[in-house]
C-alpha cells in the first residue's frame, strides 16, 4: 500500500479513493436513466409500465454493483486516512514536509469525495427502490 520508504500512500490508492465512488455514481445514473428512458418513454410516448420485464431487476443489480464499487472506494479512502495519520502528527519519516502535506491534502480530498458520492449512491438506490421509473419524478 505504500512506497518503499513506508511514509507515503501509494498514488494508485489515492486515485482509487478519489475516483471510484464518483465514477460508480456516474455509471449508475447513466445506465438507470438510459434504460428507464428507452423502456418507459419509447418514441416520447410515456407508458404506465416498462416494455421489458427485466428492467427493474436490471436497475437493482446495477445499483448494488455501483454501491459496492463506491463502498470500496470509500473503504480505500478511510484506509488512506489511517495511513497518513502518523505523518499528520509530525512523524515525517525523513520526507520533505511539503510532500507529506501534499499527500495529506490529497488523501483528505479523496475521503471527502468518496463520502459525498457514497451518500449520493445510497440516496439514488433508495430512489430506485421507492419510485417507479415509469412515472413522472
Amino acid at each position: 500500500m505504500t512506497t518503499q520508504s513506508g511514509s507515503r500512500v501509494a498514488p494508485r490508492y489515492v486515485l482509487i479513493a478519489l475516483l471510484a465512488a464518483p465514477f460508480a455514481w456516474l455509471v449508475q445514473m447513466m445506465i438507470a436513466e438510459t434504460v428507464a428512458a428507452q423502456t418507459c418513454y419509447p418514441y416520447n410516448h410515456p407508458l404506465g409500465t416498462p416494455i421489458v420485464w427485466w428492467m427493474h431487476p436490471l436497475l437493482i443489480g446495477v445499483s448494488v454493483l455501483c454501491l459496492l464499487a463506491g463502498a470500496f472506494g470509500s473503504w480505500v479512502a478511510v484506509r488512506n486516512l489511517r495511513r497518513i495519520a502518523p505523518l499528520k502528527r509530525g512523524a515525517l519519516f525523513g520526507e520533505r514536509r511539503t510532500r507529506a502535506e501534499l499527500d495529506g491534502f490529497l488523501v483528505h480530498v479523496a475521503a471527502m469525495s468518496s463520502g459525498l458520492f457514497l451518500f449520493a449512491l445510497i440516496a439514488t438506490d433508495i430512489a430506485v427502490a421507492l419510485v417507479s421509473p415509469c412515472r413522472w419524478w
